[in-house]
C-alpha cells in the first residue's frame, strides 16, 4: 500500500496508475480535511465487489 499527497499524485499520475495496475498496489491519496481517496486497479475493485456480493448472499 502506498500513500501519497495530492500534489505528488497530480504530478505523477501515470506512475501511480501503473503501480496500481501492474503491481497490484493500492494507492491512498491524502488530501486536506481528511477527504482521502483510494486508487486501485479495476481488477482489484471487481474482486472486492465480488467478495462483498458473495458475503451478502451468505447472510
Amino acid at each position: 500500500m502506498l500513500a501519497v499527497n495530492y500534489s505528488t499524485i497530480r504530478n505523477n499520475l501515470k506512475t501511480y496508475c501503473d503501480e496500481a495496475t501492474d503491481n497490484n498496489e493500492t494507492v491512498i491519496v491524502t488530501r486536506k480535511d481528511e477527504k482521502n481517496v483510494v486508487i486501485l486497479s479495476l481488477e482489484k475493485y471487481n474482486q472486492i465487489m465480488k467478495a462483498a456480493h458473495i458475503g451478502k448472499d451468505l447472510f
